[in-house]
């Protein structure tokens, strides 16, 4: 019967430790990839917060937009609807841009190699455009 192979070396030549060993730079790499993923995905969310705000104060085709509640009826403004959603997006990306930077380094701590994160500095970037969107928008009033 063959002898059973894993990562090249035979099962009877892995000695125990080193299996332990894999199956924690594995878990690591996992760990690192989802929180990739939630970044990414926090940009795309705080990406479309931004642009549909930024473009609703350009557009200010509206003067108003009334909103009823249960009790009394609101009456928001279009620009304060593009000011909040700018400001919304370009917060929460920046609180997830900082605790996906929390969460690498307590991952370097675990023995992670420390890795260039190209989203991390995509998500920074875009902070500072949300800011630039923001001023844009109130220079413009």
């Amino acid at each position: 019967m063959p002898e059973k192979v894993v990562n090249q070396i035979p099962v009877a030549k892995i000695d125990a430790n080193q299996l332990a060993v894999e199956r924690t730079d594995l878990a690591l790499d996992r760990n690192y990839y989802a929180a990739e993923r939630t970044l990414m995905a926090w940009i795309r969310t705080a990406l479309s917060m931004i642009s549909f705000g930024f473009a609703i104060g350009k557009l200010k085709q509206v003067a108003d937009v009334e909103f009823k509640g249960i009790w009394r009826s609101h009456s928001v403004s279009v620009t304060n609807l593009a000011y909040f959603l700018v400001v919304t997006g370009t917060v929460a990306l920046l609180g997830a841009a900082f605790q996906h930077w929390r969460r690498l380094r307590e991952l370097n701590r675990m023995g992670l190699p420390t890795r260039i994160s190209i989203t991390f500095y995509v998500a920074v970037v875009l902070v500072l455009v949300g800011a630039f969107a923001f001023t844009a928008l109130v220079s413009a009033v």
